[in-house]
């Protein structure tokens, strides 16, 4: 089995532009199509198995003029960029076979070049075409792997993709278990994958399809508890499940407000502690509203107001307990 004929094209482009004569490309730009003929490519995700062929393309693609971000390393070695033509891209140095959790994940394609021609072939081993058409995603490798965080937000990614079934009971029930699992099992995680989660969430709450279905199973699910508790609170609060405004939200930047619109007071505190976690995000990977809404509450935070707030009532409990 061949990739779509249009996502060979720009593999082969990428590689040109790069000088590769092998690249690997992961999951969805590989799966989408073969399910759905018209399904959109929004990013790439591309990489090579050595760290010499890593920088060389780096350096040949900034020679091309793209752009091209910090070099990163969590679980991998990776860098997002930024092409002309192709748009955003995920490049990283690894090994094909350890890609991701998921079944749906694991699918991958691999580019040879040869002889100033290219060939492609598709590797699927754990069912993930046959998995999507289902609307069933299954844990694969032993999520100590990439640690609780990344369980969850490659779970996130994938149920706002492609509208997965996460109701209680429902077709994913047992993977939920197995993430719910993972985060009492208190596996190692980088902080960036706190960061990433987050960033995940939100950007998996604006594009699923009913944005209120999505709230209401995460809330009953508890998947949220152990790894955002205040905003598994919102979550699992009737009123936030039922606001209408819900559905309007256009952007990150407008859900992001209604949920701090719908903190409690005595929440709000602890919440926009979480939301600044949205300010660690890679520069390459953040949302403009996002960021302008980190910093308005970042704003909040530090604003006399805000502080006297805070102040003014510990100021009073001293003084008193002086006087007494």
């Amino acid at each position: 089995m061949r990739c779509a004929n249009r996502v060979s094209q720009s593999v082969e482009r990428f590689m040109r532009d790069a000088g590769l004569s092998e690249a690997f490309l992961l999951g969805g730009a590989v799966l989408d199509p073969l399910v759905d003929e018209q399904a959109k490519i929004s990013d790439y995700d591309i990489c090579v198995r050595d760290e010499e062929s890593f920088y060389q393309t780096l350096q040949n693609l900034e020679r091309k003029g793209c752009a091209v971000s910090d070099v990163m390393r969590t679980h991998n070695i990776y860098a997002v960029i930024s092409h002309p033509q192709l748009g955003m891209i995920d490049f990283s140095c690894m090994d094909p076979e350890d890609n991701g959790i998921y079944n749906v994940e694991r699918i991958y394609a691999r580019f040879q070049q040869r002889g100033g021609s290219y060939t492609n072939a598709v590797v699927d081993r754990y069912g993930a075409i046959d998995g999507i058409k289902r609307g069933v995603v299954k844990i694969v490798s032993g999520p100590e792997k990439e640690g609780a965080y990344n369980v969850l937000r490659r779970f996130l990614a994938l149920s706002g993709k492609y509208n997965l079934d996460i109701s209680l009971n429902g077709l994913n029930q047992e993977t939920v278990d197995r993430i719910t699992a993972s985060f009492k099992s208190g596996y190692h995680y980088v902080p960036q994958d706190k960061v990433r989660c987050l960033s995940r969430l939100v950007a998996s709450l604006r594009r699923v399809k009913n944005r209120h279905h999505f709230v209401k199973n995460l809330g009953e699910q508890g998947i949220l508890q152990n790894a955002f508790p205040d905003v598994h609170k919102l979550f699992s609060n009737p009123l936030f499940q039922n606001c209408e405004k819900l559905k309007d939200c256009q952007t990150q930047k407008e859900l992001l407000e209604l949920m701090m619109a719908n903190v409690d007071f005595k929440d709000r505190d602890a919440m926009v502690d979480c939301m600044l976690l949205l300010s660690k995000r890679e520069k390459a990977r953040q949302d403009k509203g996002v960021r302008e809404f980190v910093e308005g509450v970042e704003r909040e935070k530090t604003s006399p107001q805000r502080l006297a707030k805070v102040l003014y009532p510990v100021f009073g409990f001293i003084q008193s307990k002086a006087r007494n």
